[in-house]
């Protein structure tokens, strides 16, 4: 079997919902994969910045711009509620994986993005508005330029919420996992969901991380422009990017670099 190291984060431990990481790695075993899982992020909830947002004045944003689904199981986890001006708000989301915990929270959403669930996606499929003014609760470490949002009459105000963080015993689950990429000779795989697995990797293990640049070792693989610049900046050329954002375009990849793995 083809080994694939999965760097997502695990939902927190609060959670009663299936994450990300754990969908994609019964995916990839699914498919014929050997998944093994090393997240490569920790996400933190920064309090003092929610109670901040709390106390702004409706008057002065119309909606949310939510482009991440790990805000809101985030919340749950720690307890937190949301802001209650924002249940009354319209949401924009990119990408349709958190409509579903929006709508229970009985919150109108005005626009999802149906066919590309991308920021590319989210500005050629949205229509010109007005004057929109977002905020856009968000990572540290991931912020939306708003210049790009100014052509469809939209202003937007990032405010972080939350920081990715590199776990705490990072370095020895990768030193564990690490040797069974490079098992049986058949070839692997290591899935970057965002740009700050890829800067985490290279921080706890920077021998193991400089293997991806080797012809003969694991292929890394992106999910998304932001990721790939991401490893770019570490000299790793040879990373190869999904079709689609999400796990259909991780195994799309995986079936591709690896055809008739499973025979």
């Amino acid at each position: 079997m083809i080994s694939v190291l999965n760097t997502r984060p695990k939902a927190p431990a609060a959670s009663s919902e299936e994450d990300a990481s754990s969908a994609l790695s019964r995916a990839l075993k699914d498919a014929g994969f050997a998944p093994l899982d090393v997240p490569m992020v920790e996400l933190v909830l920064l309090h003092d910045a929610l109670d901040l947002l709390a106390k702004l004045s409706d008057k002065h944003y119309d909606g949310i711009l939510l482009s991440s689904p790990n805000l809101l199981p985030l919340l749950k986890a720690a307890g937190r509620a949301l802001p209650p001006a924002w249940l009354a708000k319209p949401w924009y989301l990119i990408g349709p994986r958190a409509q579903g915990e929006v709508e229970a929270l009985g919150i109108t959403v005005a626009f999802v993005t149906e066919h590309d669930a991308s920021l590319e996606g989210f500005l050629r499929e949205i229509p010109q508005q007005q004057n929109l003014r977002l905020i856009h609760p968000c990572s540290s470490k991931t912020r939306l330029e708003p210049a790009l949002f100014t052509g469809k009459g939209i202003d937007v105000h990032n405010m972080a919420v939350y920081e990715p963080r590199c776990p705490a015993g990072a370095a020895e689950a990768l030193a564990l996992a690490w040797p069974k990429l490079r098992e049986g000779g058949r070839g692997s795989a290591v899935l970057f969901a965002s740009g700050s697995a890829v800067h985490h990797l290279f921080e706890a293990a920077p021998h193991l991380a400089r293997t991806l640049s080797e012809e003969d070792g694991p292929v890394p693989v992106s999910i998304g422009a932001s990721t790939t610049r991401a490893l770019r900046m570490y000299s790793v050329e040879r990373s190869v990017q999904t079709p689609s954002p999400d796990t259909s375009g991780f195994l799309a990849t995986l079936n591709t670099l690896f055809p008739g793995h499973s025979a």
